[in-house]
């Protein structure tokens, strides 16, 4: 499943044929649609948050987990 979210996630987004139907024959087609629609609806909320230059509550240090990727500096975000 983690697999199909980082693969919707991409830019250009990168699900196969393959990933699909393996997720099709292991969750069934209602649960596709709905994990599918899921991943998407989080991916806008988050495109939409960089745009409107919304950061993180800092929630996620608590897990004391390294990030996953460091942001990028851009002009915009240094003046924040």
């Amino acid at each position: 499943m983690m697999a199909h979210a980082e693969a919707m996630s991409q830019t250009p987004p990168a699900v196969t044929d393959e990933l699909s139907a393996r997720l099709l024959e292991a969750l069934g087609p209602a649960a596709l649609i709905e994990l599918t629609a899921k991943v998407a609806f989080m991916n806008m909320s988050a495109r939409m948050n960089v745009a409107l230059g919304i950061h993180s509550d800092g929630f996620a240090d608590a897990c004391r987990l390294p990030p996953l990727e460091e942001p990028a500096t851009t002009e915009r975000s240094s003046r924040h």
